[in-house]
């Protein structure tokens, strides 16, 4: 029984191991960046009197919070516009907000402005209700992807978050390591680990199930008078 027991413990041991070195070096890699839509920018802006500047009491112009991007709900006919324009210099989404939020009294304060996330942004440009340009934020720090034409599958970019560069080709990894490129580079040395791990796992639990499949047999043949092994010497 302590041998069956040991076995038992040993298989726990590496499946726990092959589990997490999963999760931690290969599951990450692969898996998909969450939806563009997850995030948004939160510009920290302060408004005077129909003009816009970035709050210069916040140390980092925007933020990126994960939450869904919701337009916002503003009664005024004339509304600030916003744009986010990527590395092509296009213009990749639009957003629109009311500065006073609904408060005609409201001439100068700080104010928050919500946009959608842009995994290729560039720059904010945002206008006032006549279309001039009041302010340019660079939102580029926060991007990974770059709109260099090349899919780099090692940073996140796919045909879902970065389509100016993955659309219709398939990701390629970085070449190896080592001189020559014979060296086996880090995502493929992590797969061979795990399916290392995994093929000691299942080895050991087939080990498992085989010594208590026999042991089982083995007890079965026994007689019932037979004492059991713990007292034997």
């Amino acid at each position: 029984m302590q041998n069956y027991n040991s076995k038992f413990k040993i298989f726990i041991v590496l499946a726990a191991i092959g589990y997490w070195l999963l999760a931690i070096s290969v599951v990450p890699v692969f898996a998909d960046k969450p939806g563009n839509d997850d995030f948004v920018y939160l510009f920290h802006l302060y408004y005077d009197n129909d003009r816009l500047f970035a709050d210069r009491d916040f140390e980092f112009k925007y933020d990126i919070i994960p939450e869904k991007f919701v337009p916002e709900a503003y009664k005024t006919q004339f509304p600030f516009q916003g744009e986010i324009v990527n590395f092509k210099s296009e213009t990749a989404a639009e957003f629109f907000f009311d500065p006073r939020g609904g408060d005609p009294n409201f001439l100068k304060g700080r104010i928050s402005v919500k946009a959608p996330y842009i995994p290729d942004g560039q720059k904010a440009v945002f206008y006032d209700s006549q279309g001039n340009i009041l302010l340019t934020i660079f939102v580029s720090e926060s991007s990974f992807c770059d709109d260099d034409g090349v899919c780099n599958f090692e940073r996140g970019e796919s045909a879902q978050t970065c389509p100016n560069d993955c659309a219709g080709v398939t990701p390629t990894l970085p070449p190896p390591d080592g001189e020559g490129g014979g060296g086996q580079n880090s995502v493929l040395m992590a797969v061979i680990y795990v399916l290392i791990i995994m093929g000691a796992s299942s080895g050991a639990w087939y080990g498992w199930r085989r010594y208590g499949s026999k042991k089982e047999n083995s007890q079965a043949q026994l007689p019932d008078n037979f004492p059991p092994q713990e007292s034997l010497n």
